[in-house]
């Protein structure tokens, strides 16, 4: 009994130089730990405060104001306009209730800068201009959207078979699929990385390839993309080798990107007519005609 009594004191003995070690020692690592955590740490109103204007205060507004307006929109209306937003690559930096908004605040500041000038003179020119104005700041958020959704869409199509080529050489040298299309986005800024790198986030968080594909060409609204997505879901299906079909239809694709750049020159002609009849010619006309006819005047 008298040994175990010893050993319990020895242990209760040498375990209080440990604890005082423990907390009261100086340690590089805590040390270091503490003043990285002092340094870097930002309150709330800071954190809020490097925010852009914009996001601080005009998108809040806008979200407000659009959600209070929602129920009297049209039916479907909000579904486009979010389809439209993921086609422009805005999904999840813009919502439809932010459109919405903006359709109604531009529109009210337009009215405002145009009644204070109304006010003091009622002109019907000043009129026609306060109406207009009203009318392309209701429109205009629409506009801007469907404008970058149709660039990011060309943007998409003409890069499509450069990048197919490069996972192309990626697959026939023995990568996966995923794997080849990972490494040949990675740290690309262009939309169609973008597309694809969300497309391996869906197959990373659980969902097939077949169904992330799907999703992508359902959200870019994209032709090229749309049949790439068919052919890879038929290769699959059928057991065709995926580097020959990728080969098969970059070389497609590039095929179809210099037809529409073919198409584009051809249509050239047609539309310098309208500048070419309303700017040029005229200034053309006054100053070969111009000292001819002055001449005449002056004899006659």
């Amino acid at each position: 009994m008298s040994i175990v009594i010893w050993v319990a004191s020895a242990m209760v003995a040498t375990s209080f130089p440990v604890a005082w070690w423990a907390f009261a020692t100086d340690r590089p690592s805590g040390h270091r730990a503490s003043r990285n955590l002092a340094g870097d740490s930002q309150t709330m109103r800071e954190v809020v405060l490097e925010r852009s204007a914009i996001e601080r205060f005009l998108l809040p507004l806008t979200l407000g104001i659009g959600a209070r307006l929602v129920r009297f929109t049209p039916i479907g209306w909000l579904e486009r306009r979010t389809r439209t937003l993921a086609r422009a690559g805005l999904s999840g930096r813009i919502t439809a209730e932010q459109v919405l908004g903006a359709k109604l605040i531009l529109p009210a500041v337009m009215a405002a800068m145009f009644g204070l000038q109304l006010s003091g003179n009622a002109q019907p020119r000043m009129v026609m201009m306060a109406l207009a104005s009203v009318t392309v700041g209701f429109f205009a958020p629409d506009l801007l959207i469907r404008a970058r959704a149709d660039r990011r869409a060309d943007a998409i199509a003409n890069a499509l078979p450069d990048m197919l080529d490069q996972v192309t050489i990626s697959v026939e040298a023995g990568l996966g699929f995923e794997a080849a299309l990972a490494r040949t986005n990675q740290g690309q800024g262009h939309p169609l990385a973008h597309e694809f790198l969300r497309m391996l986030q869906d197959v990373r968080i659980g969902s097939t390839r077949s169904d992330a594909l799907a999703a992508m060409a359902e959200r870019s609204e994209v032709d090229d993309l749309k049949t790439l997505v068919l052919s890879l879901r038929q290769a699959d299906s059928l057991g065709v080798p995926l580097a020959r079909t990728l080969r098969t239809l970059s070389n497609e694709m590039r095929e179809k990107r210099r037809y529409r750049a073919e198409e584009r020159a051809q249509r050239l002609p047609t539309l310098m007519i309208f500048p070419l009849g309303l700017c040029i010619l005229p200034a053309l006309f006054i100053v070969i005609l111009g000292p001819a006819i002055l001449s005449g005047i002056g004899n006659f």
